[in-house]
């Protein structure tokens, strides 16, 4: 292998491992920001290297689409918005400018797969941020905050570095917020076929605290279920003979799970009776503001769109300003800073208005109807992310990359669920 095919596979392994962690940053610039920036300044030097880049008849032209969209919403910003509206709007859009320069490079044939390794690198960091996270309910369990220690105290990278919600916390991995770890607790649940593993990220996600990654997984592991049920997979699991290390270890399973629930059956049942608590939605909708709130996102929207102007019901107030209708015509946390609407839904509906939305999403589900060919597990992921989306603003930048990568993986026909050694060696 080249030199510059090592370049790629490094930059985007790093890329797919470190932008994940938001909670990381080296000046207040977290991972994502200069990975993608980095990348970007690669692939630019290459593109200029080589020329160009002649588009075949692969080129996303719905993609192209929702760039157009996504910069008409810019200048809608850049034009219309308040002062507070429009702050770190030309950051923003830098980055925007380097992803674009980064899906050029490698929507080309000889360059796509290379976007394996920022697959596999979400996963490594899927797997590391799930070690971090029962590191946190361990150091929760003493009293102790695992993350304000490390990245508040200790290294200064943050003020708030843990959420918690009525005094129980929330674990969040490496970022301030658990939103982040949902989708990616929930890629690493669905990409492992590795049954331990698959089993930590799952019982990760019962002790999480999180409403969104606990629905997410149940729904991932539902539709599995359902998949192997049609194809005869299960059948086959169960009906495999097992090797004698498979049946010593399910035996200590057995009993250490036995033992482990005698032992600890209050502390067992007042999780449960937490967790039960936690997805009683009917209730929590009445009783809880996070949840009534959330749900009002959705039922606003026809209010809202009356009231908008037109240009505004077209093409939105602009990335990172899905709040302002909000605060400005519903007179919905009116004082508080620029913020966005926890709803994937609504969050790019008046990010990008109702043309965004239409062009976003029929960019998103004709390619997920693609992936669908190729293997029934892309049924699992995105309907898990879509899933999640709606109870939580989930598709943060580097799930719009990792979207992104496995949609141009796809018209390679390249299967992220069956990589071989051989398209992931370094030589």
């Amino acid at each position: 292998m080249d030199k510059k095919k090592a370049v790629y596979r490094t930059a985007l392994l790093l890329f797919g491992i470190l932008a994940p962690m938001p909670i990381i940053s080296l000046f207040s610039i977290t991972m994502y920001v200069w990975c993608i920036m980095l990348l970007g300044m690669i692939a630019l030097i290459e593109l200029v290297n080589q020329g160009g880049v002649k588009f075949d008849k692969q080129c996303d032209r719905a993609f192209a689409a929702v760039i157009a969209t996504w910069m008409i919403s810019y200048l809608i910003c850049t034009v219309r918005m308040p002062i507070k509206w429009r702050s770190g709007i030309g950051k923003s859009f830098v980055q925007l400018c380097f992803l674009v320069i980064v899906y050029i490079f490698f929507s080309q044939r000889k360059k796509v797969q290379e976007l394996i390794y920022y697959v596999k690198g979400v996963y490594i960091s899927s797997i590391i941020q799930m070690v971090w996270g029962y590191a946190q309910i361990l150091f929760d369990a003493i009293g102790q905050d695992l993350n304000t220690i490390v990245f508040r105290d200790t290294f200064h990278m943050v003020e708030h570095a843990t959420q918690y919600q009525f005094g129980r916390l929330k674990v969040s991995g490496l970022c301030w917020n658990a939103g982040n770890f949902a989708p990616l607790i929930t890629f690493g649940y669905i990409y492992t076929k590795n049954i331990y593993l698959k089993v930590a990220f799952f019982l990760l996600g019962f002790l999480s605290g999180s409403r969104t990654l606990i629905l997410g997984l149940f729904v991932s592991a539902a539709i599995e279920l359902a998949i192997t049920v049609v194809t005869g997979e299960l059948k086959t699991a169960i009906t495999k003979k097992k090797t004698k290390k498979e049946k010593a270890f399910l035996a200590v399973a057995i009993t250490a799970i036995a033992v482990a629930f005698v032992t600890n059956m209050d502390t067992i049942l007042r999780k449960v009776m937490e967790v039960v608590d936690l997805l009683d939605i009917m209730n929590r909708v009445k009783t809880e503001g996070s949840a009534s709130t959330h749900l009002y996102y959705l039922t606003s929207i026809p209010a809202i769109t009356m009231k908008n102007d037109l240009l505004s019901n077209l093409f939105g107030y602009g990335p990172g300003c899905s709040g302002y209708a909000q605060s400005e015509l519903m007179n919905f946390y009116a004082d508080s800073d620029k913020w966005s609407i926890e709803c994937d839904y609504v969050n790019q509906l008046w990010s990008y208005g109702y043309v965004g939305f239409v062009v976003y999403y029929c960019w998103y589900l004709k390619n997920i109807v693609k992936t669908i060919k190729l293997d029934k597990k892309y049924v699992v992921l995105f309907t898990a992310f879509l899933f999640e989306g709606l109870l939580y603003n989930i598709t943060f930048n580097w799930v719009l990359f990792l979207i992104i990568s496995v949609f141009l993986l796809e018209k390679s026909k390249v299967n992220i669920f069956k990589l071989d050694n051989t398209m992931l060696s370094w030589r």
